[in-house]
């Protein structure tokens, strides 16, 4: 997302908002929602223990047993409350967290398929809008991986570049042609002067025959 228009990671081109939600913008609602809901499970909790404390010693100087029922009431159910937005928050903060997670992970190869497999910290950080550091974190995150898909090299000024595996296809997977600088030698020409050697060899022969004869 770059204000209110969507484009394309990899090429840069425009995209359509209602085809994929955007990487920079994808988890981030579930995020937002589940630190939300954190929150206010913990003021649920906290204010309501307070609240069942303070009324139950209220009602506590005029009736024990009631002040414990109402006390006991007030405790549960902020306790229960509570604990639900707490742990459903986290959940949803979670589900954000891998939905970011996968769309980073998307757009890692889409850069590496643009760049014959490889990627670096910086081209992934511009690409999603992130830190060089946590594009690396994540790059690193991956290689780490016992699949092997990515792997990690250092050029030669230094630059830590990633690779994945089955976007090298272009690099790597293409015959290499060694061109030389003499003439060109037509194609099977050993094979055809082994046969014209052969066939020669085979003419002599028969003359010696005859000789003999």
């Amino acid at each position: 997302m770059r204000g209110a228009r969507a484009y394309c990671t990899a090429c840069g081109a425009p995209r359509s908002l209602l085809e994929d939600t955007p990487v920079n913008v994808a988890g981030q609602p579930s995020k937002i929602g589940g630190g939300v809901a954190s929150v206010a499970g913990w003021v649920i909790l906290i204010t309501g223990l307070l609240l069942a404390g303070t009324l139950g010693g209220l009602i506590g100087l005029l009736n024990v047993t009631v002040a414990w029922i109402v006390g006991g009431f007030l405790g549960g159910m902020s306790v229960l409350f509570g604990l639900l937005f707490i742990l459903g928050g986290r959940l949803l903060w979670k589900t954000g967290k891998e939905r970011e997670r996968g769309a980073h992970e998307q757009a890692v190869l889409a850069v590496a398929r643009r760049n014959a497999g490889s990627v670096t910290p910086a081209e992934l950080a511009r690409a999603v809008n992130i830190t060089e550091a946590e594009a690396d974190a994540r790059l690193t995150e991956m290689a780490k991986r016992p699949d092997g898909r990515v792997t990690l090299e250092v050029d030669d000024d230094g630059t830590l570049r990633y690779y994945v595996k089955d976007m090298m296809g272009a690099r790597i997977g293409a015959p290499r042609v060694r061109v030389g600088t003499g003439a060109r030698v037509p194609p099977h020409s050993a094979e055809q002067e082994a046969l014209a050697e052969a066939e020669m060899g085979e003419e002599e022969a028969r003359a010696r025959a005859e000789r003999r004869r």
